[in-house]
């Protein structure tokens, strides 16, 4: 009976259905979902790799590395090693669902140097060396795109050192990205290594469990993804931009990454419409959409002479609220501009992105 009821009442439809993730393109690029670190139980995670296609087309990605231990698998006492066999078991799912699966492997050291993630392996058994240097270089002699993780792992407070380890690898560009979001941790000095190296910001789940063990969807609660700006839905094109750096960071409802890249999230997010005035033109009613959905948290940032305005707004996802703007004095209302600063948009730490909201009249 408990069967036929969920049959019949359309669960077992909801679960394999698909959530869109609503964070729309930008200019020249598709904005690609992606999660570049998670695990299965052929390394240290709890689940089978067919499991987590699934996981990441119910939530909407578009692309997913599976990103097995190199040297740690607590399980092989029940399943052998068998380096890049979660990618050939998880690829034909993800091939069904339209997914991007990137075969990837994290060389795992203890700190210094720490854990890094090599992506884009066409041979995963060649990093399996006792010298770290020797599996990163065989990383790097198959075009892998290779990220610090989680930095401030094993650190007190989480805080991560730059040790000299870091500094050969980044001199000899054998480490171009850092993972400035891992799960519930977010590296404030880590993003702004990323700034002044010009290294690539990422930030993944690193998920071991089953997702819903770690997040609840229906609380609003998502993993943190890397958001790939790439020229179209392809492995080569995610390949370039990584390389590039055209990245941002999704993490809770923040966006962390340049400006040149939270700016048109922004602005293709936001639309702003005269609903009304009165007092003969004194004031005008503007309603504002978001059709994303990350909040936008907006603090004035500044006054406008001869007008007043809100101090604070919140944009909240897929809806629209009312801003009440009033002319204090005889000022022209054609070309009015409101600045703005985007609290949670973070284009460098603890440092939010500043806006100007044009009017239309």
């Amino acid at each position: 009976f408990f069967i036929f009821f969920m049959l019949g009442s359309g669960i077992t439809a909801q679960v394999n259905s698909r959530k869109e993730i609503k964070i729309p393109d930008i200019p020249g690029y598709l904005t690609l979902k992606c999660d570049l670190h998670a695990h299965t139980v052929f390394s240290d995670g709890d689940v089978w790799p067919t499991v987590r296609a699934d996981e990441a087309w119910r939530e909407g990605f578009d692309a997913i590395a599976v990103t097995e231990h190199v040297e740690y698998h607590p399980h092989e006492g029940d399943i052998p090693v068998n380096f890049g066999r979660s990618y050939d078991i998880m690829k034909p799912r993800a091939d069904m669902y339209g997914l991007i699966l990137i075969r990837g492997a994290e060389i795992t050291r203890p700190m210094p140097p720490g854990h890094f993630n090599c992506l884009f392996l066409d041979d995963v058994a060649a990093l399996d060396h006792e010298d770290f240097w020797e599996a990163m270089q065989a990383a790097a002699e198959q075009g892998a795109f290779i990220f610090w993780n989680h930095p401030g792992w094993q650190q007190p407070d989480e805080i991560p050192i730059w040790y000299d380890e870091h500094t050969r690898l980044y001199e000899n560009r054998l480490m171009h990205g850092i993972e400035i979001v891992n799960g519930g941790s977010y590296y404030p000095l880590a993003h702004e290594w990323c700034i002044q190296k010009k290294l690539t910001m990422l930030g993944n789940s690193d998920v071991h469990s089953p997702v819903l063990m770690d997040y609840e969807p229906w609380k609003g609660e998502h993993r943190p993804m890397t958001l790939i700006f790439a020229t179209e839905r392809t492995q080569d094109a995610i390949k370039e931009a990584l390389f590039v750096g055209r990245t941002a960071v999704y993490s809770g409802d923040e966006l962390i990454g340049d400006a040149r890249y939270l700016e048109p999230i922004f602005r293709n997010s936001v639309s702003l419409k005269t609903i009304s005035n009165s007092g003969e033109g004194k004031t005008h009613f503007i309603s504002i959409r978001n059709a994303s959905q990350v909040p936008f948290r907006l603090k004035a940032a500044g006054e406008v002479e001869g007008f007043t305005f809100p101090e604070n707004i919140v944009l909240y996802p897929g809806r629209t609220v009312m801003m009440m703007i009033s002319n204090t004095g005889n000022e022209d209302w054609k070309g009015l501009t409101l600045p703005f600063l985007v609290e949670n948009l973070l284009v460098a730490p603890g440092k939010g992105m500043e806006v100007k909201l044009g009017i239309p009249l």
